[in-house]
Order: structure tokens, then sequence, then C-alpha cells
């Protein structure tokens, strides 16, 4: 005779067997990822406390621009690690992480390709005192030195202080604030001019806890936002803005006079002439108004993403007056001791790919007229000799010595002339 089957203790089981799926019981440590990587997609999360030797997968899939779910977690001292979704390496490895019962752990994931970091942010500060609210601040941007205002809608940058001062790549800050809301604005550390972000309405509530995080825009030097609210939801403030610089590589003898929308990029500027600073303008598709000799040249239209640099070059060929848009990587230098150097070919005369070394090891090569090579990583120094030939024959072209590229700088080495005209080479500190 068959056996009745026990209902309730059959519901227990399963009971215990959901709670289990779930990751633990409410008491547990909980963590997230927020993951703010411009180079990362998507990113997993092993742990191990050392009970076992090989890695627990904690999450999975945390998508870049998001903060995933809480997972539970039991308490204890763990090594955290962050690999890319579905691959073996370890990206970073953060070990002694001590996770307590119901504590709330974020952690935040950030960097471009190459240069993954990882913090960790603890969930669970006592709350201020009333009528007042924290906000702590992370600055993962790669964007060097930043000073970050929060002040009335109508206060002049000229009549404030920085609420955070000189907070560097990788650094954080916290501060205790009025209730109220604010209008959130961003510079580069002492220059109130250099504008990084600007939000008009930012929001912190009575005895709450917020952080802000500054991550990297596409260009590198302007910054875009996330608000995070204590176990709360992310909100993104998307920088609106990009900036563009213009540079003469056409023929000899000419001038060239050029804007986008409102915006002036050049005036009467001679061959070999880059403009010193980027302008500012808003995103989206532009109207530019070139001039030659003052004479009107029709060239496309321009379409800029938000946050991101450029340099708009004008040169020539058979053909006539050429114009290339070429996006600028301006994120500061990944390691210490280095600067960042790029070349780019305006030699219109020449119309041959050309090649720089300093300090007879190759920086650049083959980068055709028109274009700009990819950005180098190499030592900082004070007596560099930076010497630019043509890839084609191998001939030399230009050679400078005693060159000083100071440490954490980016810097483009303009070419222009060529042929029957002077060649021309002029550095230029782009950050």
């Amino acid at each position: 005779m068959r056996k009745p089957i026990n209902i309730a203790g059959w519901l227990t089981a399963l009971a215990a067997t959901t709670l289990c799926a779930c990751g633990g019981s409410s008491k547990d440590a909980q963590v997230r990822i927020l993951n703010v990587s411009s180079g990362y997609s998507s990113l997993d999360m092993y742990v191990n406390n050392g009970s076992s030797s090989s890695d627990t997968l904690q999450i999975q899939g945390a998508a870049s621009g998001a903060a995933t779910d809480y997972s539970s977690l039991s308490s204890g001292t763990y090594t955290v690690n962050f690999k890319v979704h579905g691959a073996t390496d370890t990206l970073q490895s953060l070990s002694s992480q001590k996770l307590t019962d119901e504590s709330h752990t974020t952690y935040i994931t950030y960097g471009s390709s190459g240069h993954f970091g990882a913090l960790m942010l603890g969930e669970d500060v006592s709350q201020p005192d009333s009528g007042k609210a924290e906000v702590q601040l992370y600055n993962v941007a790669e964007a060097g030195g930043l000073d970050v205002y929060l002040t009335d809608s109508s206060t002049s940058l000229d009549d404030a202080s920085p609420t955070y001062s000189g907070v560097g790549a990788g650094g954080s800050g916290a501060t205790t604030l009025d209730k109220g809301t604010y209008r959130l604005r961003v510079t580069g550390s002492g220059d109130k001019t250099d504008l990084r972000l600007d939000v008009p309405s930012v929001s912190f509530d009575n005895q709450k806890v917020y952080s802000l995080v500054l991550t990297s825009t596409t260009g590198g030097v302007l910054v875009n936002a996330l608000y995070l609210p204590q176990q709360g939801s992310v909100t993104t403030y998307n920088n609106t803005n990009a900036r563009i610089r213009g540079a003469v590589g056409i023929a000899d003898g000419t001038t060239v006079t050029a804007s986008i929308g409102d915006l002036s990029l050049l005036s009467n500027a001679t061959v070999g002439i880059m403009g010193g600073t980027y302008g500012v303008l808003n995103a989206g598709t532009a109207t530019v108004s070139l001039t030659v000799d003052g004479n009107p040249v029709s060239i496309p239209s321009l379409t800029l993403t938000a946050g991101a640099d450029y340099t708009l070059l004008i040169w020539s060929d058979a053909n006539g007056t050429e114009s290339t848009l070429i996006s600028d990587d301006n994120h500061i230098p990944t390691t210490s001791g280095d600067v960042k150097i790029r070349l780019l070919n305006g030699m219109s005369g020449l119309a041959a790919p050309i090649t720089l070394n300093a300090d007879f090891s190759p920086v650049a090569q083959e980068t055709a007229v028109g274009q700009a090579s990819a950005p180098s990583q190499i030592d900082a120094g004070t007596d560099y000799e930076l010497d630019v030939a043509n890839s084609t024959t191998g001939a030399a072209l230009f050679s400078k010595t005693s060159v000083s590229l100071v440490s954490g700088n980016v810097y483009t080495l303009f070419m222009s002339g060529g042929g029957t005209a002077t060649v021309n080479g002029t550095l230029k500190k782009d950050r």
C-alpha cells in the first residue's frame, strides 16, 4: 500500500530550497556592483573566504552604467575578484573584505580598457543630524584633479568656494550639507573657467546619505556623474557637451577661418597653426563654416558625441581642400610618471605617411596625411629627442632635441608643410 504524501514536510523542504536559491537569509551581508567602467561592458564577481580552493561566482553580467541587485553572502572575510563576464583572468582582486550580517556594500568598478579599477563603498553610514544630508564623493573619471561645487542655482562660480577641492583621480571626500536642492558643477582643479560638468538640480533629503561618483567620458576631460542614495537606485547625469579645436595643415601660403555653430575655431590661421584651447559646445549635429583665403569652402556638417574631444584638421590634396574630424583621447596617463603622446599628420605638401620616434624608439608609425596616430604612453623626461621621418622612404623630416615631457600630461606633435613648403613641427600640450 502506497504511503500518504507528507504535504507539510514537502512544503517545508521546498521553502528551504527556494530560500537557498535566493542566496541566503535576510541577515546575510548584501553586496552589489555599480559598473561605471567605459572599457568593460559586462563583469562577473567571484568571492572566496578561504574555505575552498576555488572561487564562487557571486554576481554575473554586471552591465556598464548600472547597479546590479543586491546578492546575499554569509558574513566573513573574503577575497573578491572581478573578471570580464565569462572570462577566467582576474582584472583586480580585493583581499580582506570584511562583510558582516545585514551590511550593505557596493563595489564601484571603473576604468577605460586596460585600466580597470574597483573600490568598496560601505552603505551603512549613520544618518546625519536633522536638517542635514551627508554626501560622499568619488572621482574615478581619469580626468585629473577636480574641484566640485554644490551651490544655489544662481550662484556664480566666481563667488563660490569648492565643496570638494583638488580631488585627484581615484580620490574621494565627504561632507555634510543642509538638506535641499543644489546645482552641481565640476571644474578642473584650481581653474573655475575649466567647466567639466554642470547639472542644474540635484536634491539631498533630510538625514539621508548619498554618493556622487564622477565618471569618465569619451574624450577624458569632461565628466559625467552618478547619484546614488545609500542602498538606493542610481541616477545618471551625462554630460551634454563636446570639446573641439581646429588645426591647419593645408598647403602653404593660405589662411583659414573656421567656425562650428557659434564657436570660432580658427581666424585667418596659417599652415601649422593649431588652436591653443578647446572650445565647448552642445553635442549633436552642427554646421561648419569654412573659408580658405577668403573663399567659402563647403564641408559636411559634423556630428559631435557628448563627452568627446575633437580636432578638426583642415588639409589639402590633389582634389583641393579636405577636412578630417579626429577624435582625441585626453584621458590622463594611467601609470604614474608617464605621459601620452601622438602624431598628427597635416603634411599636405608631402602627401605621405610619417613616423615618430622618441629617443629612437617608435611612438607612431605610418600615420597617413589628414590622420592622427593612437596615443602612446611613455616615461616622462626632460631631455627627449623627437624625430619624424617619411614612412615610405625613411627620409628624415624633422628633429627636436631637449624636449621636456612632463609627467601626467598629454601631447600632440602636429606636423605640417612638406614638398616645397617648410616642414614645421609643433608640440602641443593637450592637457
